[in-house]
């Protein structure tokens, strides 16, 4: 939870750090870029630091222990929710939560020498939520810091940002996601790079990824294409059933496939590819195909997409999809 542990981010650890040593902490924070790249794990190093007794973010003291499990008293963090009355519902950082925080704001530390409140995903905030917090923003209450965590500056309000210092947080480089699925998540090397392409960069999406099955649904839907098996294909669809996220993840899969094939049938080398492990399933499939027909299936995922995002069944969009592509493939 320390800084230590905050990897590829030299830029905003390093301001950060110089704001506590310095005595120059601002009221509230803007913690931008894109997910999974360790902006929360920032968050909550920097909550530690000025929570923690000996004001280095030890990491063994009781405050600092409190603020690795979120349980600290004055450490608050702020998460997107459903609505109370429907647990499906999309998800939000609503007025109550903003109230809460305004309340919260305006109490003395209890245990610390600040409130740290922390909002994740804040380009959730609602309407009514944004408008709650900009007095709290325009009068900060004393001790009480706010660091908003969110994927691009223009996804908030300019009177909210306007009050905030931006903290910009970049992508990893490749080689060190590769270092720390290898070290840490024990992958193998080639599974590490198909997955650090694929993540572009951020750590925590290959993490998720290298756990949750996202290869096991790449192999699987590589070999349906391939050998254009359409009764397994109706078996996955029905596997998948509603689940509108995996759904959207097979529809990327299929998009990064037909990606690589269109690079390579340009002239584009391998290290382009974000299935790079099949280099040669690629090649041999690009041979077969004309550009014209590669781009077809490009825009039959793209309007796949573009139907998910509407209400149309995830189920049938993928039967269809696959389908299509599957026949493509095995002309």
């Amino acid at each position: 939870m320390s800084f230590e542990g905050v990897l590829g981010q030299p830029h905003a650890v390093h301001f950060l750090k110089h704001a506590v040593e310095a005595d120059r902490v601002a009221h509230a924070y803007a913690f931008v870029g894109p997910s999974g790249v360790g902006r929360r794990l920032t968050a909550l190093a920097f909550a530690q630091r000025l929570l923690c007794p000996a004001g280095r973010g030890c990491g063994s003291c009781p405050s600092c222990r409190r603020v690795s499990a979120l349980t600290h008293p004055d450490l608050h963090l702020i998460q997107p929710t459903p609505p109370p009355d429907n647990p499906k519902g999309g998800v939000a950082i609503r007025i109550a939560e903003a109230r809460a925080l305004v309340h919260g704001a305006g109490l003395y530390p209890l245990e610390g020498a600040w409130k740290v409140f922390i909002l994740d995903d804040a380009e959730r905030m609602t309407l009514e939520t944004v408008n709650a917090l900009l007095k709290t923003l325009e009068e900060p209450p004393p001790r009480t810091i706010l660091v908003l965590i969110l994927g691009h500056v223009r996804l908030l309000p300019a009177t909210v940002l306007s009050r905030c210092q931006v903290v910009r947080f970049r992508p990893l480089a490749d080689e060190l996601v590769i270092e720390l699925l290898t070290g840490r998540a024990n992958l193998a090397e080639e599974t590490a790079r198909v997955l650090a392409r694929v993540a572009q960069g951020r750590i925590g999406l290959a993490l998720t990824a290298a756990t949750d099955g996202w290869l096991e649904d790449r192999d699987r839907l590589i070999t349906q294409l391939l050998e254009g098996r359409v009764d397994e294909i109706f078996a996955l669809a029905e596997e998948v059933g509603r689940d509108r996220a995996r759904v959207e993840r097979l529809v990327e899969l299929c998009w990064f496939w037909f990606r690589d094939l269109l690079i390579l049938k340009g002239g584009g080398g391998p290290g382009l590819l974000m299935n790079g492990d099949r280099a040669d399933a690629l090649s041999a499939q690009a041979r077969l195909h004309s550009l014209e027909a590669i781009a077809s299936c490009l825009d039959q995922v793209k309007a796949v997409w573009a139907g998910l995002q509407g209400n149309v069944s995830p189920r049938l969009s993928l039967e269809v999809a696959l389908t299509h592509l599957a026949m493509s493939e095995a002309a």
